[in-house]
């Protein structure tokens, strides 16, 4: 014999539910939006992500910690931030190579970073940003090495 009782549940049981599920998905979903803007802004330096098209860097600069500045072929400055801990130690960067992915040669967050500095170092891009000429290349820029 079933002494089972059927349960009934409240017919706005389902739609509560679904909007509770609804607001924990777009909650999540603005997160990393919500860390972004909490990046400090830099003078003198974008606070939007870009990519650089032309893929041919003609100039570096370094910056403090893991920052570089690099100058493409059009004249125009970037910030990047490469993955943490990567240039520690590193006393002079004598050349970069970057490893691209496609045909574009454009350098992007996915593009591996060669450093040779009397070793080799194999570097990840954390962040790209337009930015002025840093002071060793301009000594009236707003910018600094962070």
């Amino acid at each position: 014999m079933n002494n089972s009782v059927p349960v009934q549940r409240d017919p706005g049981y389902l739609g509560a539910m679904i909007a509770r599920i609804l607001t924990l998905a777009l909650l999540a979903a603005a997160a990393p939006l919500a860390a972004a803007e909490g990046v400090a802004s830099l003078a003198g330096v974008s606070d939007e992500e870009t990519v650089i098209h032309s893929g041919r860097i003609e100039q570096f600069q370094r910056g403090k910690g893991d920052v570089v500045f690099l100058r493409d072929r059009e004249n125009k400055w970037y910030r990047v931030a490469l993955n943490a801990g990567c240039l520690k130690g590193a006393s002079e960067i004598q050349t970069m190579a970057f490893q691209t992915d496609g045909v574009s040669g454009r350098i992007d967050r996915m593009t591996k970073v060669n450093l040779y500095d009397g070793g080799r170092r194999l570097c990840l891009i954390d962040s790209i940003r337009r930015s002025e000429a840093p002071p060793q290349v301009d000594s009236k820029s707003r910018v600094t090495l962070d």
